[in-house]
Parts: structure tokens; C-alpha cells; sequence
């Protein structure tokens, strides 16, 4: 199969988490799942030696990083922008060289909605796709980094349906076109990097397990290339509530705690079951 096919199979049970495919990937012998999986992939299970499947956790120190092949040059990037949950190598008998593939895994209900895949203050975003002092500036009143009442007069004030921040539907028309511009002539880097991530941690697959209304699960499975494409699909957008529409990507406020003032970029994972 090519690295852009799906794959989809229904099982009894609860959500997949990391642990539970690390197993499957670990049991690829008997398992029908990772066999599809590795099929997939572009691998023939019954010439596979050995599979290694290892949990990539959230916080990593520089020994587990160069554990899971990331270089001591490459230390910071990876880690700032790593995506992938999961990590495979795979020895095969033929010609005995050890492939490694990153997986991205989300999990989702029916009627779940969104998931955030990436949240940052606008600061590091400035730092990773260098946009202009002026989109920051709107970008933290978006978020409320910035308080409304230091940077616009009373009367702009009392018209906010927020006084703590700005929603992009409170900006002037050329602050949003601005903005609207810079994410959509840059909107490929902009999805791949809150997908795929950046360095020797960068996702390559993306598997979305989904729980069904009478608790079975079903999995898809697709290459993070055509993720990235699927989800760029359509235009930049102010939607109606105020917050930017990047293709199939939402782009908010973060809002809560900890860090209520960061941007947050969400996706609908199920929207891939039913392309």
C-alpha cells in the first residue's frame, strides 16, 4: 500500500492510548491491527525481525532524547517542537537495517468536537513564522496578553463584548486583513508545524482512534503529509464567533489556566472518517 492510503477496523473496547499501541506494534505476530498498521506503512510483516515500540513521553531530558535518536545538536529544536506520541523501529531480516517511524496518536468521541494540537504564547509563534510587529501586537490583544484599555481609546472600549481582550471581529479592517494575509500565504508552514513538528521527533504518521455509540472503536490511520494537506484545505477565514478559520484548522484564544493568555491551534480529528 502507498504511504497515503487509510486503514480502518472496529473493536471492542475503550479508547487506544500510547501504551496500548506500543503493545499492538509490540504483538505484530498476532495482532490484526498493527499488521494493517505496517502494511500501511509500506512493510511486510512476515519479513520483519523485530519491532521496538517505545512511548515518547511529554517532557523529555536530553538522555531519552538521544535514546530515541535525537542528536545533542538537534536536542533544543526537537523538543520545542516534537509531535509525535509513539515511536516504532523496525529491524528487518533481509537486509538487517532498523527503519523508525513517528506516530501521532489522538483519540476522540462521536460528537467530541475539537482537539487542540498545539497551544503557545504569540511570542514563540513571532519566533517560529517571523510575523510582523503589528500581527503580534493584535494577536496578543486577540488573546489578552495585551489589556484592550492600554492600547485603545473609551469609546473603542465600550463597544468590546469582552473589555479583557479583543475578538478579531472587535479589530480594525486592516489589523484583520493583516493578519488573514499572513496566515494564509503561510499557511502550509503554519499547519505542518502544529502537525507534523520540526526535527527527529516530527510526527510522520497520524492514527485517530475513534469511540463509537455502542463502545466499539475504530481506528484511521494516514500519512502525516496528507494530514497536513486535508487539514490546509479551504480558506483563511474570521469565523462567526470571532476567532481565524486556517482551512479545517481554528485558531483561539486559549483561554483557563495555566497559561489562559497562549494561543491554541484545534482540529476536528473525526473530520478524517469522513472525507
Amino acid at each position: 500500500m502507498n504511504r497515503s492510503e487509510i486503514g480502518s477496523q472496529t473493536a471492542l473496547g475503550g479508547f487506544m492510548n500510547e501504551h496500548d499501541v506500543c503493545k499492538k506494534f509490540a504483538e505484530y505476530q498476532s495482532d490484526a491491527d498493527s499488521q494493517q498498521w505496517l502494511s500501511i506503512m509500506g512493510y511486510d510483516y512476515s519479513k520483519i525481525q523485530k519491532i521496538d515500540a517505545q512511548q515518547i513521553p511529554v517532557r523529555i531530558n536530553k538522555e531519552k532524547a538521544i535514546d530515541l535518536g535525537v542528536t545533542e545538536q538537534n536536542y533544543e529544536l526537537t523538543i520545542r517542537h516534537k509531535k509525535a506520541d509513539i515511536q516504532i523501529r523496525i529491524l528487518i531480516i533481509i537486509d538487517d537495517i532498523l527503519y523508525v517511524e513517528n506516530i501521532s496518536l489522538k483519540k476522540a468521541n462521536i460528537g467530541a468536537g475539537f482537539n487542540q494540537v498545539d497551544k503557545r504564547p504569540v511570542s514563540t509563534y513571532k519566533q517560529m513564522w517571523n510575523f510582523s510587529s503589528s500581527v503580534e501586537k493584535n494577536l496578543k490583544l486577540f488573546t489578552g496578553e495585551l489589556d484592550p484599555a492600554t492600547v485603545l481609546d473609551k469609546t473603542q472600549i465600550k463597544g468590546l463584548k469582552n473589555n479583557r481582550r479583543l475578538f478579531l471581529t472587535d479589530m480594525n479592517q486592516d489589523s484583520v486583513s493583516e493578519i488573514v494575509s499572513f496566515f494564509t500565504e503561510n499557511k502550509t508552514i503554519v499547519v505542518a508545524d502544529i502537525l507534523r513538528g520540526r526535527g527527529s521527533l516530527s510526527a510522520e504518521w497520524f492514527l485517530v482512534t475513534k469511540k463509537n455509540e455502542n463502545d466499539t472503536l475504530s481506528w484511521i490511520l494516514k500519512d502525516i503529509n496528507y494530514v497536513c494537506n486535508f487539514y490546509s484545505k479551504g480558506e483563511v477565514k474570521i469565523s462567526p464567533r470571532g476567532s481565524l478559520k486556517i482551512g479545517r484548522v481554528t485558531m483561539q484564544r486559549k483561554g483557563g489556566t495555566p497559561d489562559p493568555t497562549s494561543l491554541q491551534f484545534k482540529i476536528n480529528p473525526l473530520d478524517l472518517f469522513n472525507e
